[in-house]
Order: C-alpha cells, then sequence, then structure tokens
C-alpha cells in the first residue's frame, strides 16, 4: 500500500479491457446505476432509461476487470457531442479499482475513438469544488476555458475543460510544421520516398587495400561487402581504369585491372567538360595548398577521377590520398562531392544489433519481447489498422528490407506493438511504426518503451533520421514522439527527427558532424563550437537546404538521446547502489528474472537524493551515475543523462507520477531532512565503457569523497569522461 505514509499506486492482479457491445452491456447496467448513484454529488443524476438509452447508441464504455477467468465491472464513461466537436458527460471508477489507471484508460480510449474518426475536440464539464476531478482533467490535456454558475441550488461554479484532439483538419493541414515541446527546433528534416543507395567512387589505393595484405584490408573488405549488401552502390571512373592500365607492366594479366574491369564503371563524359572542371580541381586541391605534386602526372589523373565523380553527381569519393582529404571542405564547396577517408566510410555501416529488451513488467501481467509477423498483424487487424498500412511496415519475407516486431503481451494477448525497418542503405531513414491499445491502463509506459528501445535500434550504429508514422487515434504514442525529438513533416503523416545515439565532446565533434551529414543530410558545423557560439547558438543547415540558428540546448534535445560537452559546460556525478542502476539505468550484465519496475519502460526517469545537493542538480545538467562499489557495482560511471527538472518535496507529499518513475520505495534511509530531492532526467545514455575510480581520480573527477556523495563535475573532465565511456561503442 505505501511506505512511510507515501501512497502509491496498487499492484495490479486484473486484467482491464473497455466494453463497448451494448448486449455485454446491458449485464452491468445496475452495477453502472449503483456507480453513479453513489457519485451523483459529483455526476448529477440520471434516470435508467438514460443509460439504456447511451448503452444503445453506444456513448456509454465499460471497463471489465478480468481475474482467475472471472469478470467485474470496474467503472464506466459516457459522452455526447455532434461531430466534430464531443462531450464527457461522466467519469466513474469503482473503489475497488480505483488508482489502478481505470479513468485514465477510459479517457484515452474515447480520445483514440474520436480522433480515428476525424473529431477535434473533446469538453468537460467540472464543478470546481471537485478538487480530485479538476486536477484528474488537467493531467489528461483539458483545459479550463471558462467558468460558469452551477445553479441556483448548490451554488458552485462549474469550470468547463477542453481538449484539442490530435486531428488532422483544415487549418492543421494548411499550417506549417509544428513544433512542439519547450525549446524544440525544426530541422528543416523530410521523410524520403524510396530512392538507390548512396553512389560512391573509389580510388586506386581502395582497391589495392582489397585485394593486397594491407593494414586497412579488412576494412576494405567491409566497404566491398556493404555494396554486395546494397547498403552502398561502389563505382570507379573512366581515369581509374585508364591509370591501371597504364601504369600496369602486364595489361592481359594484370590482376588488380582484371578486377578493375569489372566494377560499375561511370559512363565517359565529353572532354570538354571535365577539363575545365578538373582544372578547377587541381588548382584547388594542388596548387593553390602549395603541394608538392602539382602539375605531376599523379594529380591531373586524381583531378580527373573527381570530376568525372562530379559529373555524374556522387554522393562521395573515397580515398586515402592526404591531398584530397585535407581539401575536403573546399571541394565540397566547389563540386559538391564528399571527400571521405575509407576509415570514415567504414564508421557509417551498420554495427551488430543491440539486444532488445525484455521481461515481465513488475506488478503487472505484462511481458514485452519478440513478437512474430503473425501475432503483430493480428494485433494490428484487430485494432483496424488498415491492411495497406500493415503490407508496408510487416512486408513477406521475400522483400529485401528487414522488419522486426515487438510486442508486450498481457495475459497471452498483445496490447501494444512496435514495428522497426532497418535502414536499406548507408543514408536511408529508419522506419518505426508504434502501435498501443490507447484503453490499457499502462498505454504511456507502453509507448514511452516500444519508442524508445526502437530509437536505441536505430542509432546504435551511429547518427540516423527516423521516421515514425502517425497514426489516427494514437495521440499518446505520437505525444510521446514529440516529447523525443520527432516533429510532423509538412504535408504527410510522418513524425520525423535524427537521433545521434552517443554524446557529442570536442574530441568526437567533427567525425560525429560529417557522419550526421552523410547519413541524415543535416549539416552541422564540423568546427568545435567556441563559447561565443555557446551564447548566439549554432548555425545548421537542414536536409531541405533551409538554414537555421539553433541553441545548443534546443539541439541536444532535438538530437536525442545525446549529450553535449559544449564550452563551459558542467556536469554532476550522483552514486548509485547497484542494484537501483540495474533497474533505473538498465546496466545489469545479466537478464531480469523477476521483472522490472515500471520506470525501467519509461524516458523520464526519477533520481531521490538530499535536498542539500540541489544546488548541483540544476535543470539541464548532464547528470553521470556513478555505481558504488560499497552495494556491489563496478565502482564506475556506468551511464549518463540530462536533469529535466529538479524539485525539493516533503516525503509524505511525493507523488504517484514521480514514483512510478523512480525504483526507490523507502525514502527515509536516504536522508535525514523531512525533505528529499526528485530529480528527473532523460536522454539515457549506457556506457559501453564503464569509466573506473582510477580513472576518475586521474582525470580529477572524483571529489574529495570518492563519489560516495553528490560531486560537481566541470567541463573538461565531463568531456573526457564521456569519450572514455563510449571509447568501446
Amino acid at each position: 500500500m505505501s511506505h512511510d505514509g507515501i501512497a502509491q499506486k496498487p499492484t495490479s492482479r486484473f486484467v482491464y479491457r473497455t466494453e463497448t457491445d451494448p448486449s455485454a452491456l446491458l449485464q452491468y447496467l445496475a452495477a453502472i446505476r449503483a456507480l453513479a448513484d453513489s457519485a451523483k454529488e459529483a455526476l448529477g443524476f440520471l434516470p435508467e432509461a438514460a443509460y439504456r438509452d447511451a448503452i444503445a447508441q453506444k456513448r456509454l464504455w465499460a471497463m471489465v476487470a478480468r481475474e482467475n477467468g472471472t469478470s467485474h465491472f470496474a467503472g464506466f464513461i459516457l459522452f455526447s457531442g455532434v461531430f466534430p466537436n464531443a462531450r464527457i458527460q461522466a467519469v466513474a471508477v469503482s473503489p475497488e479499482h480505483r488508482r489502478s489507471g481505470v479513468a485514465s484508460a477510459l479517457v484515452g480510449g474515447l480520445v483514440s475513438h474520436l480522433e480515428s474518426r476525424g473529431y477535434i475536440a473533446v469538453t468537460a464539464a467540472v464543478a470546481s469544488d471537485l478538487a480530485d476531478a479538476q486536477a484528474f482533467y488537467e493531467s489528461r490535456g483539458f483545459v479550463a476555458r471558462h467558468i460558469r454558475d452551477g445553479g441556483q441550488a448548490r451554488q458552485r461554479k462549474i469550470a468547463l475543460r477542453s481538449r484539442e484532439l490530435d486531428t488532422a483538419n483544415f487549418f492543421t493541414l494548411m499550417a506549417p510544421p509544428a513544433v512542439s515541446g519547450h525549446g524544440a527546433v525544426n530541422l528543416g528534416l523530410r521523410p524520403r520516398s524510396a530512392f538507390e543507395a548512396p553512389l560512391y567512387i573509389i580510388d586506386l589505393n581502395v582497391l589495392f587495400d582489397l585485394i593486397k595484405e594491407r593494414a586497412r584490408s579488412a576494412i576494405a573488405n567491409r566497404l566491398f561487402g556493404a555494396g554486395l549488401a546494397h547498403l552502398v552502390r561502389l563505382a570507379v571512373a573512366p581515369e581509374f581504369i585508364v591509370e591501371l592500365e597504364r601504369t600496369s607492366r602486364d595489361p592481359s594479366n594484370d590482376a588488380p585491372l582484371k578486377l578493375a574491369r569489372q566494377l560499375p564503371k561511370l559512363p565517359a563524359f565529353p572532354k570538354e567538360d571535365v577539363a575545365p572542371l578538373a582544372a578547377a580541381i587541381h588548382k584547388t586541391v594542388f596548387v593553390d595548398a602549395n603541394h608538392a605534386q602539382a602539375g605531376t602526372r599523379q594529380a591531373l589523373s586524381d583531378a580527373r577521377h573527381l570530376a568525372e565523380a562530379a559529373l555524374i553527381r556522387a554522393s562521395g569519393y573515397i580515398t586515402s590520398d592526404k591531398a584530397l582529404l585535407n581539401a575536403r571542405d573546399d571541394l565540397l564547396k566547389l563540386i559538391g562531392v564528399d571527400i571521405a577517408g575509407l576509415d570514415e566510410f567504414v564508421e557509417l555501416l551498420p554495427a551488430d544489433e543491440p539486444n532488445r529488451e525484455h521481461g515481465p513488467l513488475k506488478g503487472t501481467k505484462c511481458e514485452t519481447k519478440a513478437a512474430t509477423t503473425a501475432e503483430a498483424k493480428a494485433y494490428l487487424a484487430s485494432q483496424n489498422v488498415g491492411d495497406a498500412l500493415v503490407a508496408e511496415y510487416l512486408p513477406s519475407a521475400a522483400a529485401l528490407q528487414r522488419a522486426s516486431a515487438h510486442g508486450i503481451f498481457e495475459d497471452g494477448d498483445i496490447v501494444a506493438v512496435g514495428i522497426y525497418r532497418a535502414p536499406a542503405s548507408v543514408d536511408a531513414p529508419a522506419r518505426m511504426l508504434v502501435h498501443v491499445r490507447p484503453d490499457h491502463v499502462s498505454c504511456e509506459t507502453f509507448a514511452e518503451h516500444l519508442l524508445d528501445e526502437a530509437i536505441r535500434e536505430s542509432c546504435h550504429s551511429g547518427p540516423i533520421t527516423i521516421e515514425l508514422r502517425a497514426i489516427p487515434g494514437q495521440s499518446t504514442v505520437n505525444r510521446a514522439a514529440k516529447l523525443r525529438g520527432f516533429l510532423p513533416a509538412a504535408n504527410s503523416d510522418i513524425l520525423i527527427k535524427v537521433a545521434l545515439g552517443r554524446p557529442l565532446t570536442p574530441t568526437t565533434w567533427t567525425a560525429i558532424a560529417r557522419q550526421t551529414r552523410r547519413r541524415t543530410g543535416l549539416a552541422l558545423p564540423e568546427a568545435v563550437p567556441t563559447a561565443a557560439t555557446v551564447e548566439s547558438g549554432l548555425s545548421v543547415r537542414g536536409p531541405d537546404g533551409s538554414n537555421v540558428t539553433v541553441q545548443l540546448a534546443a539541439l541536444e534535445a532535438a538530437l536525442a538521446p545525446t549529450l553535449i560537452a559544449w564550452p563551459g559546460r558542467d556536469g554532476v556525478i550522483v552514486p548509485i547502489a547497484k542494484s537501483f542502476a540495474d533497474d533505473l539505468l538498465g546496466t545489469a550484465d545479466q537478464l531480469y528474472m523477476f521483472g522490472r519496475p515500471n520506470a525501467a519502460f519509461v524516458g523520464l526517469r526519477t533520481y531521490f537524493n538530499s535536498p542539500r545537493t540541489a544546488p548541483l542538480m540544476r535543470p539541464g545538467v548532464p547528470i553521470l551515475f556513478y555505481e558504488s562499489k560499497r552495494s556491489g557495482g563496478r565502482g564506475a560511471i556506468v551511464a549518463g543523462g540530462r536533469i529535466v527538472d529538479a524539485t525539493i518535496v516533503p516525503k509524505e507529499r511525493v507523488s504517484d507520477e514521480l514514483l512510478q518513475r523512480a525504483v526507490v520505495e523507502d525514502l527515509e534511509p536516504l536522508t535525514t531532512s523531512s525533505d528529499v530531492l526528485a530529480t528527473s532526467f532523460d536522454s539515457l545514455i549506457r556506457f559501453p565503457n564503464p569509466v573506473a575510480l582510477d580513472t576518475l581520480r586521474q582525470l580529477g573527477a572524483a571529489g574529495s569523497s570518492n563519489l560516495q556523495t553528490t560531486t560537481p563535475l566541470p567541463n573538461a573532465p565531463l568531456a573526457a569522461i564521456l569519450d572514455r565511456g563510449w571509447s568501446s561503442a
């Protein structure tokens, strides 16, 4: 029930389902009337005929609780309205089922029903003296618009509350793409239709790396393997073959030449097109840089290579030539071709996929695990998702693109599903579809979990564009997505974002900026931000060609999950016991045999500690978690995140919302104070390489208490810890 007087959400023994069938609802009519009459002071009085009419007209739904094969009446919602506006007339929950999310599930199910049918708003009239009802509707997004008299008999005021629905209508279709959430920024992202893999031209050194025993032979093998897997198209310029023939001692018996002739080759362009462009390239790379090779046959050949790549509009040119790599920025401006080293390009290729988290959700009958295609299709069909949409995200086995489905099962039934389609090429987007039962008491938790897991899988190999299909009636999913940086694309049913999935520090800035541009089209400045940039904002060019100046904090939110160690930004290190780290951060080495708490399934999580640390725990500050050896932990920083909010709260008044997003049940041992500091954080990044205490001491980050208490973290060691924590990724 509670710990130290703190009321908590009860453990559910029940499986809740909404009942809308009139014939089934009539069986609960007596229970519906009895519950309504017991709450008539709040709901008013209606005769039995009114309830019968509402059931027949499908304006009354009930929530039914199943337990051990027996069904119990748990609550109901009564609504009315004329399209496109609806009205909630009453919501009531049986006493034994209160604090289980039943009322929220009933309202959520109705909102989804209305959105899928094009309604634009739903209202509720709530007596101003009903504080709990006012707080409930406020928490569900109903905004107080007007106060009116409630009649002479009761002398009460009525607050008219309304909620705008997540529905495409004339006004929203005419509006520009929305920016949702505090500090959100439109980065000019746009959905991409099907297209070929990007075309990259290779130079002679890349071929020699492949066929000779060289230091980069293994990397070259990965590159050509990616070509065979259609992640990238590889080709050679006509000058490539000419150069090999010119330097070959025996053209009829030259293995590299024979192999090169089998590679895809660019068409031959007229000399009058190639020559002036090659001359401009030669001047930029060699003459202007006073390079020793200027004017040599090799330099002129390299220039023709690049000219031919530019004329075919190749995405990039892969080379080991230092002169070309040093001039990459100038060449990108001059000819629009990205010059990439072999090592850099291979960084764009997908790594081994991370394991999806699975296991039961503590206190429920829910379990998250992989779902078969048949299970996912059956669930989506039961939720009236169209066949065309299902076929798009769950194609036949013969389709080239791989699709995977992850489901949340309750008592054997799927109640939510997330479908992930991997990118078809190195610069293609990952595609996601997430659907949850909107009438489920845990639908918000399910939406957050499935979104976060799919995002984590998407950006595991590096920066990536993610496209999420927005489904009518799935406002819970769409709202959670927008809080994670997704924005609506113009004239589309797609929500879109770029995710980095890794820290961004002065050491990694240039490499990650290049990866981001190559994989997503989003161009960050390749120079590390200066202190002046932090004040003025960063100039970013979107894939649509637009330029925007954005504050680094807003950019971090848009590119989440990530942590940016910009100049002057400090952090904080907090200790955490191993058992709490396992549950709150998901850093355990072993599977969770007994299930995981609700906090492990959501994006915004809560860490409790002493109010004395409040000056260090400020919104926007990076928070790093040190797993204490005293608790059997690794004595290392294992994860990081970004503080969203930090509030001092009396222990007895800590809300259910905070407790559900935390893993501490007994707050008393945390501090001798009667208050506790509740710190909410998001953008969780687990370190593949935990940073041990000895290293932290060398960096000057251990403080005077060896991290047994909350410790301030200056900018330089913050960046160094992020680099080391991610060094083995």
